[in-house]
């Protein structure tokens, strides 16, 4: 009986498997962030300046984290068990250039052009934090943000985006 509540349950990912997922998408979301930023900042301002080597600075963590990454993109892949053998099995040759691109994808669509001040000025102020401290600032928010929202006197709650599981 317990296997079967547990194969209902929703997939979750522990805060570990997000700060993978973060540190392993950090590179991405930071140029595709400058690339969709670029035409509406300065120059001379942050992102155009250093941008670049702090793209550099979170790709150097990238490789370590991507076998826990991928676990993690596994685990989300829904209920098509064999899907998610398909993609357990695709090499990673293959597997991180399709992760990339969705990750930059989603940064490119969601980012909107009245946001990328406050982008350059979260980077700015993140970009003294060694890479691993980065990641796990990012997930910290993650968490806080992924708390259930009461909406109106009913008690409607907004789902997550990101189905991270509750704190042990």
């Amino acid at each position: 009986m317990a296997e079967v509540a547990a194969a209902q349950d929703p997939v979750c990912l522990s805060e570990r498997e997000v700060t993978s997922l973060v540190t392993y998408a950090l590179p991405v979301v930071m140029e595709g962030a400058i690339r969709t930023c670029g035409p509406q900042l300065s120059p001379q301002g942050y992102l155009a300046v250093q941008g670049p080597s702090l793209v550099q600075r979170y790709a150097a963590r990238k490789s370590a984290a991507w076998p826990e990454a991928k676990a993690a993109l596994i685990k989300l892949g829904g209920n098509d068990d064999k899907m998610k053998d398909i993609v357990a099995n695709l090499s990673d040759e293959a597997l991180q250039p399709f992760a990339e691109g969705i990750v930059s994808a989603m940064v490119m669509k969601g980012i909107k052009p009245g946001q990328c001040k406050a982008i350059e000025r979260g980077a700015r102020l993140l970009s003294p934090l060694p890479p691993e401290n980065t990641a796990e600032l990012v997930t910290f928010i993650l968490v806080l943000a992924d708390k259930p929202k009461v909406r109106g006197a009913v008690g409607a709650t907004k789902k997550s985006n990101l189905p991270i599981c509750p704190a042990a």
